[in-house]
């Protein structure tokens, strides 16, 4: 029977694939990147030719590259720096001075003393003294003084005053449309200024008073007008850049450029290397088409590799697309070791057969199966041999020597199986390293170069898979025969306390554990996972073991004392309990998911029938256990085991008739009842699984001869 895989999932998995081809190609397009070199022109300046050039087609002939830069610096020396000239600032000036000639009269019509007049002078800006003001007492010198600086100040401003002097001796002043190449001379400093308007005086304003109260009214209102323009300095700087010629002239088809046996000259020279330039942009623009075409091409092949995970999952392992992580493990190790090999071959002068294919091989091989591991490996074949630019030997070498690590790992059970996975890589590389080399006619010294290299691929497979193999499979839906095999010891915490509070409910699971195992063996599920299951399956009736049968020998039930939902409610909660019990143990989840799943959704049906008989008011919900229903084989399994290992042994005297009557009427009640329809067995398979019990069970109810005493 085919697993059904959602359409969804298959998308996500080419999605998942998408993404790993983008990361693959992109590093390998860094790395591996075609550059394109150009012959150097080997003539120099007086050399004799020893060949006639002629110019194969129409090119021209470019400044040196140095040269260029240095006209260009030269170009950008010559700019002037741009200033403009700010009416604002003139403006700003004159009203300045109407303000403060009202705020004198202000002050001197309110008859203010000169201490107020002097704070309302400073929180403008005036800082004019006692001695100072008694000058401005006078309005006719107020008014005077009030002409003098307007007609000295639209003076200095209209020739105009710089921040400060720039390292030019000239610049350009932009007014509106026009522009003018002005002397640096010609303007004025804020300094320059106010000593020129000083030096302006009349006979009225001549004396140091005044002089002291014209220089600090200046230093307030009078402010630069010529302002540098950054953004237009900079526009000009980069067209003289841009106006320097980088061709100095152009050679045409079939032009004489060297004449054999003539002396090189600077001339031919510049010729020569503009040719060689010309060359080199004709080879890339004709390059570019084919790389270009070929990366499309390289990215289409790896998706193209890469998807057949997808399809041969779908035909030979589909439960590796039903559980996302599985496949994204699956393609995890894929870019590893495709960006691994990259990075060898590109950065290192080392050997790819370092490369330790071997590694994710036996990581899956342990956490999955062998044929997942096959899988990987086929596919990456094709995937090495486009990363070593189609070097078939190699790639055949790493990745069948890595594939054969699986020979010794159809059912793997313990740590040495690592080293077994180990040896057989190590023999079969050294052997097919032989082979090739013996076929290709290789030195024996390259022989043995290529087997240390080998031998290192190898060991960093062992020690990887053997540090790896714990930390994946904790984050992975998957448990390892290791790891199973080291719960199945009962020196384990929970076994232990099974043994001791539940020795009747101890030795039930012992016998579900046989028949599973068996059962498990018969139609090629986990035979080691369906025993461990068992054996923790009810963990969960040692909270309360006096409850169950199989652990008290008295007559009187306690189930006697409660009534028929109390008896279910307990019966039921032996579920919940082995599973909180089990987490808290860190049990895996595949045990776990066998101990919440080996009732599914089946009914309680001797106290259901208690109730009934009792004409009890009840909830048909308290008497069904809360599953949910069996959802790997593995699982189903363990329900069949355990129903019928409990049905035999309330048999008197079971007959070989009888036992094989449970075994097929529990088998056809699940089926009826819907509980193994979400496991994945099939019809076919009970059958197998039904014939594989029968020996063990008869086995067990087998009658011995009585011996004499």
């Amino acid at each position: 029977m085919k697993t059904y895989i959602p359409a969804k999932r298959i998308s996500q998995a080419f999605i998942a694939v998408g993404i790993t081809t983008i990361l693959i190609f992109l590093v390998n397009f860094f790395f591996t990147r075609e550059k394109i070199i150009v012959r150097k022109s080997t003539f120099n300046i007086g050399q004799i030719s020893n060949q006639t050039i002629v110019a194969p087609f129409n090119f021209h002939i470019y400044e040196d590259p140095e040269i260029l830069k240095d006209k260009k610096a030269k170009a950008e020396e010559r700019v002037l720096p741009k200033y403009q000239f700010s009416d604002d600032v003139t403006f700003d000036a004159q009203s300045h001075i109407n303000d403060f000639y009202s705020l004198l009269d202000k002050t001197f019509i309110q008859n203010s003393t000169n201490s107020v007049r002097i704070l309302s002078l400073n929180q403008d800006g005036y800082s004019l003294n006692e001695q100072e003001l008694k000058f401005l007492e006078n309005k006719d010198d107020r008014e005077q003084l009030f002409e003098f600086l307007l007609v000295q100040v639209k003076s200095v401003l209209g020739v105009g005053i710089l921040k400060s002097e720039p390292n030019n001796e000239k610049i350009t002043i932009i007014e509106g449309n026009t522009e003018k190449v002005v002397s640096i001379k010609e303007l004025f400093t804020k300094e320059a200024a106010i000593n020129y308007i000083l030096g302006q005086r009349t006979p009225r304003f001549g004396s140091d008073g005044w002089k002291s109260i014209i220089e600090k009214i200046l230093n307030k209102i009078l402010q630069p007008n010529v302002i540098y323009d950054r953004e237009k300095t900079d526009v000009a700087k980069k067209r003289a850049r841009e106006s320097v010629p980088q061709i100095l002239g152009e050679v045409l088809k079939n032009e004489l450029i060297v004449p054999e046996h003539q002396k090189i000259t600077g001339d031919m020279l510049r010729k020569l290397n503009a040719l060689e330039q010309a060359e080199q942009k004709r080879i890339v623009t004709e390059q570019a088409g084919k790389q270009v075409l070929s990366h499309i091409a390289e990215f289409f092949y790896i998706f193209i590799v890469l998807s057949l995970f997808v399809i041969l999952s779908y035909f030979m392992y589909p439960e590796l697309l039903r559980t996302v992580s599985f496949f994204r493990t699956f393609l995890f190790f894929t870019a590893c070791i495709a960006l691994l090999l990259i990075l060898i071959t590109n950065l290192t002068t080392w050997s790819a057969y370092i490369l330790p294919f071997g590694l994710p091989i036996i990581l899956l091989a342990f956490l999955i199966d062998v044929p997942t591991a096959m899988i990987f490996g086929f596919v990456n074949y094709f995937l090495i041999a486009g990363l070593l630019d189609w070097k078939i030997v190699p790639s055949m070498i790493i990745c069948l020597s890595g594939m054969s690590a699986v020979l010794p790992l159809e059912n793997p059970r313990s740590r040495r199986d690592f080293y077994n996975a180990a040896f057989y890589m190590l023999i079969f590389f050294i052997a097919m390293v032989f082979i090739f080399g013996a076929i290709q006619h290789a030195k024996i010294l390259t022989i043995l170069n290529d087997i240390k290299w080998g031998v290192l691929g190898v060991l960093i497979s062992l020690v990887g898979s053997m540090t790896l193999l714990a930390p994946i499979e904790q984050r992975l839906p998957v448990i390892t025969n290791i790891h199973l095999l080291e719960l199945a010891d009962f020196s384990n915490p929970l076994l232990k306390l099974l043994t001791e509070a539940a020795s009747g409910t101890y030795h039930h699971c012992i016998i579900v554990g046989n028949l599973a195992a068996a059962a498990a063996k018969a139609i090629g599920a986990n035979p080691i996972l369906a025993r461990v299951g068992s054996y923790y399956h009810d963990i969960g009736k040692t909270n309360n073991p006096e409850y169950f049968i199989e652990n008290t020998t008295e007559k009187e039930s306690m189930h006697n004392q409660l009534t028929a939902t109390q008896s279910a409610q307990i019966v039921k909660r032996h579920v919940e309990d082995g599973v909180k019990l089990a987490r808290e143990r860190h049990i895996p989840k595949a045990i776990i998911d066998i101990m919440q799943q080996h009732h599914g959704t089946s009914q309680i049906s001797f106290f259901l029938n208690e109730a009934l008989e009792q004409e009890e008011e009840i909830d048909e919900k308290d008497f069904y256990y809360d599953g949910p229903k069996p959802q790997t084989k593995e699982a189903a399994i363990v329900m069949i085991a355990d129903i019928i290992e409990s049905t035999t042994k309330s048999l008197n005297e079971p007959t070989v008739e009888e036992i094989e009557n449970v075994v097929k009427k529990t088998i056809k009640r699940l089926i009826d009842t819907d509980q193994l329809s979400e496991s994945g067995i099939s019809l076919k398979e009970l059958k197998t699984l039904q014939e594989s019990m029968m020996p063990i069970l008869l086995g067990i109810y087998q009658k011995r001869i009585a011996y004499p005493e």
